[in-house]
């Protein structure tokens, strides 16, 4: 029990940080990008910056690395966006191996203390000399208490894990959509000009962007 008191202790401390880094996390992907887009096409490079460096989060910082490049080829803005994105992204799966891990180790965690007081009382009965049906049901059913509150446990921690993973999952693909987006109208603002109202159009012309 103490075991499984520290697994779940160590849950419910990675629940909590996960849900404060995702609330960090909330914005709107698309608007950030079509903000970005006007102040670009605006030849407003460093307020778009500003407007990375106003917002929290690793979309602002991701998509900020290829601004900080405006001017630059097309290949050393992808670049750049590229490996920010891999080194932030990667800030999403903190701490779920060990949240994973508990998920798994949990339910045998509570078996073991299960067998153990099955012995134990086992050794009760034979010590007394009364093996009465009153006497094991009790003794099992003590025993018991240390799998559920493993199943507990190990249920709680597949249901954050697998909650977390999705949000990295749709985190990642609104990224990498974003940092394809401000890629895009740097290219076209260096090679072209870019219209402020051209910047909806080439945005709505790409893939349509993750919900």
């Amino acid at each position: 029990m103490i075991a499984l008191l520290a697994c779940s202790v160590l849950v419910v401390a990675i629940i909590l940080e996960r849900t404060v880094f995702l609330l960090q996390q909330r914005g709107n992907a698309e608007e950030l990008v079509r903000d970005i887009g006007r102040r670009i096409a605006a030849n407003d490079v460093a307020g778009a910056i500003g407007l990375c460096d106003g917002k929290t989060g690793v979309l602002p910082r991701v998509l900020k690395a290829g601004l900080v490049r405006a001017g630059k080829s097309k290949t050393d803005v992808v670049d750049a966006l590229g490996t920010t994105a891999r080194r932030q992204l990667r800030r999403y799966e903190d701490n779920l191996s060990v949240l994973g891990t508990i998920a798994v180790i949990a339910p045998f965690v509570g078996l073991f203390g299960t067998v153990l007081g099955i012995i134990h009382a086992f050794d009760d009965i034979a010590l007394k000399g009364n093996s009465t049906p009153a006497v094991v049901s009790a003794g099992v059913s003590e025993a018991l208490i240390t799998t559920a509150a493993g199943l507990f446990v190990a249920v709680t921690a597949v249901i954050f894990f697998n909650y977390f993973r999705n949000r990295s999952r749709i985190a990642r693909e609104e990224t990498l959509w974003a940092a394809e987006q401000v890629a895009e109208l740097l290219d076209v603002q260096k090679n072209g000009g870019l219209r402020v109202a051209d910047v909806s159009l080439l945005i709505d012309s790409g893939r349509t962007a993750p919900a």
